[in-house]
């Protein structure tokens, strides 16, 4: 008997590292992500495939030593996740086969990480904040997209609810790939050493109520300026716009770790959008309706 579990990529459009401190934000659960197939097996085998075949391999004894893999560093994180399992879960049968699909590029940065967790939890029954702090760490917004099934209002490890983007809106966004695959565990680090203040908090708790509340591109747009100035000063970071869209004459805005993976533009006629960033070598985009769920 094959059992099956499915997991949606992510991608963090307000909120980004503030979340970090309590701010609550808005995130998309994508049409991409990841699918898990479990077998029964005489032994722990473990296979991890993306579009062009078999990245990560693995088989480890009863007691989760590793017998042999193709990436150490992977499998130690595996390995750990299987102990935090057993630890919970004493009675469950690990001698499975588990092939886990991925359905996107890895390099995307679209959450290959939380997909995992969500997958492993959904196996397992085991809580996946005890498996996300036992391995990647960060808010668990990600985790938490992997099982909605529209954009996600969250906050403090929790969703407050599911929201609805009017098309007038979602109709006007384009995702585009910028081809610098970010670490997300390396930038949360560096954010932890930053001062956040209460307002700053507050700032981006009314931005997100003021996109969420409104149908006007422009208004829209308004919000996603104001993020991006805001978590510019925070972190010390040029926005990607003065960096490399000074030309554009719409929103650009960073999506997650900032630097890295995705951003999203907003538009209003998607050829000469789509012409512009494929003009200026960007040519892995996609729009609200192919990308979000």
């Amino acid at each position: 008997m094959i059992r099956t579990y499915k997991a949606s990529g992510k991608l963090m459009l307000f909120g980004e590292y503030l979340v970090l401190n309590g701010s609550d934000c808005l995130a998309f659960p994508l049409k991409f992500g990841q699918t898990l197939s479990v077998t029964k097996s005489d032994e722990i085998i473990w296979e991890s495939h993306s579009k062009h075949g078999i990245w990560f391999s693995a088989s480890l004894s009863d007691d989760f030593t590793i017998l042999d893999t193709n990436n150490e560093e992977v499998a130690a994180i595996l390995r750990q996740l299987f102990l935090v399992i057993r630890s919970e879960k004493p009675d469950l049968d690990f001698n499975q086969k588990f092939k886990i699909e991925a359905n996107f590029e890895l390099n995307w940065g679209l959450g290959s990480s939380s997909t995992l967790i969500s997958l492993l939890g959904q196996w397992s029954g085991v809580e996946t904040r005890k498996l996300l702090e036992a391995s990647f760490g960060g808010s668990g917004y990600d985790v938490a997209c992997a099982t909605a099934n529209a954009p996600i209002l969250y906050a403090n490890g929790k969703i407050k609810k599911e929201v609805h983007l009017p098309e007038s809106i979602t109709d006007k966004l384009l995702f585009i790939y910028l081809g610098n695959k970010q670490n997300s565990r390396e930038e949360i680090k560096r954010f932890k050493k930053k001062e956040v203040a209460q307002h700053q908090i507050e700032t981006m708790n009314a931005m997100i109520s003021n996109a969420l509340q409104t149908d006007k591109i422009e208004v829209f747009e308004q919000q996603l300026n104001l993020s991006e100035e805001l978590i510019s000063s925070i972190i010390g970071t040029i926005q990607l716009k003065q960096r490399f869209f000074a030309d554009y004459p719409y929103s650009i805005k960073s999506l997650g770790a900032w630097g890295g993976d995705f951003f999203m533009a907003t538009y209003r006629d998607l050829k000469t959008a789509k012409n512009y960033f494929e003009e200026n070598g960007y040519d892995i985009l996609f729009t609200y309706q192919e990308f979000i769920k």
